[in-house]
């Protein structure tokens, strides 16, 4: 690069080895040490991950470049980013794959009680739970955008399943028929205003006594704490999650520690965390700050700030 750029270290460990030959430097993630490294440096860009950016950020890296390593951009400040003049990018449809794939294994962990039968087996017991076929089963998926289309296409041709999907526009189900009549839902919400805590008490309470519930979108579109609580009353059958209201993940609420539950599984946001998605991720990260350095604004796969 003609530049220095940034990457944020647990980033730039994704894909080693195209940031080493392009000439980037490992940074750190947290706000307030890699605004210092941006101004050390003298660096107008930086390629960050899903870490939330709030303040110092910007100030440091002001009329530059924020190149998200990935797609969801609802960890960055556009008010901010505006007001320094920052250009946002993100890498759409790199992690489309990977993500729908890992919504399609979490079903089948919860269909087949995996986690609870792999735990058994490495406490000595060989023992486990009836499970359920996911063939025939409908699938409801809560967002029709590029990866909820995805994973429906798996699940009707590879697995056969009946799809509903709930979207805005004509040809969607409603919020409503689409929880009552899955027998598994795959939500796939951008993390916006609008759907903030749009899975509700009220909603999970539509969702049948035998169905499961998968969240690999974002973890602010769901309400952990009615989650908790319709799971822990066993209204429906368990729930997957690979995104979190808080992450690290912390409990949203004192005695709601979704890690204490035998019906839900977690993993720790590693839906679009592959060899082949941090590639993708990586390659157009960079050529948004190629583009970017050589003033070629409109080849940017640009956020709306």
């Amino acid at each position: 690069m003609s530049e220095p750029v940034l990457v944020s270290e647990l980033e730039f460990r994704k894909a080693e080895e195209l940031f080493v030959a392009a000439g980037c430097e490992p940074a750190p993630a947290e706000e307030q040490a890699l605004a210092d490294a941006v101004k050390a440096r003298g660096a107008r860009v930086v390629i960050v991950g899903v870490a939330p950016y709030r303040g110092p950020l910007y100030e440091a890296v002001a009329g530059g470049l924020i190149a998200r390593f990935g797609v969801g951009h609802d960890s960055i400040n556009k008010a901010l980013a505006r007001q320094h003049n920052i250009i946002v990018t993100n890498t759409p449809g790199a992690l489309d794959a990977s993500v729908a794939e890992h919504a399609i294994w979490l079903m089948g962990c919860l269909a087949r009680r995996v986690s609870k039968s792999e735990a058994r087996m490495r406490g000595g017991k060989f023992a486990g739970d009836v499970g359920v076929e996911l063939s025939g089963k409908v699938l409801g998926v809560l967002g029709f955008g590029k990866i909820g289309r995805r994973v429906a296409q798996i699940a009707e041709l590879g697995l056969g399943m009946k799809v509903l999907a709930c979207d805005v526009g004509p040809g969607f189900v409603s919020a409503e028929e689409l929880f009552r009549e899955s027998d598994v839902i795959s939500v796939h919400l951008p993390s916006i205003p609008e759907t903030r805590h749009f899975i509700n008490a009220t909603r999970l309470s539509w969702m049948k006594p035998t169905a499961f519930l998968v969240n690999t979108a974002r973890g602010a579109v769901l309400d952990e704490a009615a989650l908790y609580d319709a799971l822990a009353a066993r209204r429906f059958a368990g729930a997957a999650l690979d995104v979190f209201e808080i992450e690290p993940y912390q409990p949203v609420a004192p005695g709601k520690d979704l890690r204490t539950l035998d019906n839900v599984v977690l993993t720790p946001h590693i839906g679009s965390n592959t060899r082949e998605a941090n590639r993708r991720m990586a390659e157009m990260s960079l050529a948004n700050v190629r583009h970017f350095l050589a003033g070629e604004l409109k080849q940017l796969t640009r956020v709306n700030v």
